[in-house]
């Protein structure tokens, strides 16, 4: 296991891609009409999730363990078979700790204490960040004894539900209201995620919809989300 850094940039990430994490988990929640499956079942050689009765396809990413507080990723378990399909879809994030400077995903394992919680366990939050990087669209995590794991779920019927001008500002604002800061960066990586158009001035980031309907987000001078305005496009009938 590595020797102890600190999580400070990783925690930055985080906090980044905070609502684009609770809009994913909502989304899952529509997909699968829960949003607490009362069972799962997974398979590493088929990368296949079951989550009650809908199959989804997953990522398996890493596993935490209670013993040591470690992090362990799924590609330098000595227990799996990393020819797996499931941790096959993982690897590309092998390379990107380094290109971003998140030096825990170039170690294959590392004490977890320091990364930041926001109410789903600190592995879901380190798994929140790599989730976007491979096209998953959600996150999951289930429990054997001693630990846990956490895969990416990145079945392509997620991108179905898409961004929406009305359902983006209750994420921002459940976001801040973690209290993990970064709310500007918040807002950028929601837009660079979903590919949305982005105008910025030094106190509002105008973001644009494929509906064509845009929100302003308006920020004080210490970078703190004050007020959003939604400019909610209409088609008129027979237009």
């Amino acid at each position: 296991m590595a020797e102890q850094q600190d999580h400070e940039a990783l925690n930055a990430w985080i906090a980044a891609h905070l609502a684009v994490t609770i809009e994913g988990q909502a989304h899952l929640a529509q997909l699968i009409g829960s949003d607490a499956p009362g069972r799962w079942e997974a398979s590493l050689s088929s990368g296949m999730l079951t989550l009650d009765q809908t199959d989804l396809e997953f990522a398996l990413l890493g596993s935490y363990s209670e013993e040591d507080n470690s992090w362990l990723w799924s590609w330098a378990n000595p227990g799996l078979d990393p020819n797996t399909i499931a941790i096959q879809r993982a690897l590309p994030l092998k390379g990107f700790g380094e290109e971003f400077g998140l030096w825990e995903f170039s170690e294959d394992s590392f004490d977890i204490s320091g990364v930041v919680d926001f109410g789903m366990t600190a592995g879901s939050s380190l798994t929140s960040v790599a989730a976007p990087q491979i096209g998953g669209g959600a996150i999951f995590s289930g429990s054997y004894p001693g630990g846990r794991f956490y895969v990416i779920v990145t079945d392509q019927r997620l991108a179905r539900f898409g961004p929406s001008a009305v359902s983006a500002p209750k994420y921002f604002t459940r976001a801040v209201s973690y209290g993990l800061g970064h709310h500007r960066e918040l807002v950028e990586t929601y837009a660079a995620i979903h590919q949305l158009q982005m105008v910025e001035t030094e106190d509002v980031v105008r973001l644009g919809f494929p509906d064509k309907s845009h929100l302003d987000v308006s920020f004080d001078e210490h970078e703190r989300m004050i007020k959003i305005h939604a400019n909610l496009h209409t088609t008129r009938p027979g237009s």
